[in-house]
């Protein structure tokens, strides 16, 4: 079963890696990836916080970070736990006998694969901003499956790591929006 999964996981992983491949897609996730690590990803989100809601900042800024970090600090350990090679090393033999070809935009990257840091990171931002602002849930979903796709579009990783780096990022988020609003209430009901 699990071999069948990992044949499922490289079969998606071309078809998506190598068919949607264009210059056009090229300079759009090379951006994704290139901002939408953890500290770009909360960067914007806070600055975005800051300019539409500042009154949203003041109660959730901390919890945002927390929920990024958490998830980070659980990808982390499963990384080095797990040590999956990305898909460069996987199919090093087969790419130095021309028989299978990988579209890499950016730095070729080659260990720790499972799970997705990116994906991770960009789930804890969505998925927090989507629990504050569920009327733009599909932009906050677009957004997710942008970084998550991105991260199998520039070589970087396999479906399975980034499927698991948005499952992370988004109970993180979760996690975080609840305990948020269980203390929000704890500390309004002391008031009173």
């Amino acid at each position: 079963m699990l071999s069948y999964l990992e044949r499922l996981d490289h079969q998606l992983f071309f078809a998506l890696n190598n068919a949607l491949a264009t210059s056009a897609l090229d300079g759009l996730f090379w951006l994704f990836a290139t901002v939408g690590n953890g500290t770009g990803m909360l960067s914007g989100a806070l600055l975005g916080l800051w300019h539409f809601d500042r009154s949203a900042l003041k109660r959730h800024w901390l919890w945002l970070i927390l929920s990024v970090i958490a998830g980070a600090a659980i990808v982390q350990a499963l990384k080095y736990g797990v040590a999956r090679p990305r898909p460069l090393t996987t199919f090093a033999p087969l790419l130095a006998a021309g028989e299978r070809y990988i579209h890499v935009v950016g730095e070729g990257l080659q260990y720790r694969s499972f799970p997705s840091g990116h994906a991770q990171a960009a789930a804890s931002v969505f998925t927090y901003l989507w629990c504050l602002y569920p009327r733009q849930a599909v932009w906050w979903g677009m957004g997710m499956v942008l970084a998550a796709l991105g991260r199998v579009y520039v070589g970087a990783h396999f479906p399975a790591d980034v499927l698991a780096g948005v499952c992370l990022g988004s109970l993180s988020a979760w996690a975080a929006v609840k305990v948020q609003r269980q203390r929000a209430r704890g500390d309004h009901t002391n008031v009173t």
